[in-house]
């Protein structure tokens, strides 16, 4: 458990965690999203990314610089006419 709070074990944690503790510890996570640290860390550089991205006259949104979990990439088929632009574009 996170630094023994409620005891060592899960088992633990259920056995002395009182109820009204319970709230409590739901209430702190609903206002602060994630007790997960790796995950405040990402988005605290994504907020710095995004803040330096605007002072510098970037256009990118909080969402930009956030890892993309679990979402499906678009997929895109390419026709022969596509192939054929590529390769004309790439200088010898």
């Amino acid at each position: 458990m996170l630094n023994g709070i409620g005891g060592r074990t899960v088992a633990e944690a259920q056995a002395n965690l009182s109820y009204n503790e319970a709230l409590s510890w739901m209430a702190y996570v609903e206002q602060n999203e994630t007790l997960n640290l790796g995950l405040k860390i990402e988005r605290g550089f994504a907020l710095l990314a995004t803040i330096l991205n605007n002072l510098h006259g970037g256009k990118a949104t909080f969402d930009d610089f956030l890892p993309k979990r679990g979402e499906v990439a678009e997929e895109v088929e390419a026709s022969a006419q596509d192939l054929f632009r590529l390769l004309q574009s790439v200088k010898r």
